[in-house]
């Protein structure tokens, strides 16, 4: 008898720990002892990626930070422009992390402000 299938109705079988077993779906009974040694095998292969994912973690690996400079002076050294990038860190529901550099050569300050 093939195992984990009811032989009347196909559906997959649940056997318990010992006793009969019970088909949820037609209710057949069968004993435990009737199915004998039986030896599962599994068989697995890495699928190949879908060619849209592949797209898209392309796009991401050649995607930089797009920077954009504001007329924000800078806390640590009072430069009056500075560079900022968002990202979202957090769940999906809460803002954006915006990141800002001062673009003094001298002074490179970075900081961050969750919006």
């Amino acid at each position: 008898m093939p195992w984990p299938f009811c032989p009347s109705c196909g559906s997959v079988l649940d056997p318990p720990e010992s006793g009969d077993i019970l088909c949820d779906h037609c209710h057949l009974r069968i004993s435990y002892e009737s199915f004998g040694e039986v030896e599962v095998v599994t068989r697995s292969q890495n699928r190949a990626e879908p060619e849209w994912l592949v797209q898209i973690q392309r796009k991401g690996e050649k995607q930089e930070l797009q920077r954009a400079t504001v007329e924000e002076a800078c806390p640590k050294c009072g430069h009056p422009k500075m560079e900022f990038y968002t990202m979202q860190l957090r769940s999906a529901d809460e803002g954006q992390t915006v990141f800002y550099e001062c673009l003094s050569k001298a002074c490179k300050h970075k900081y961050a402000v969750n919006n």
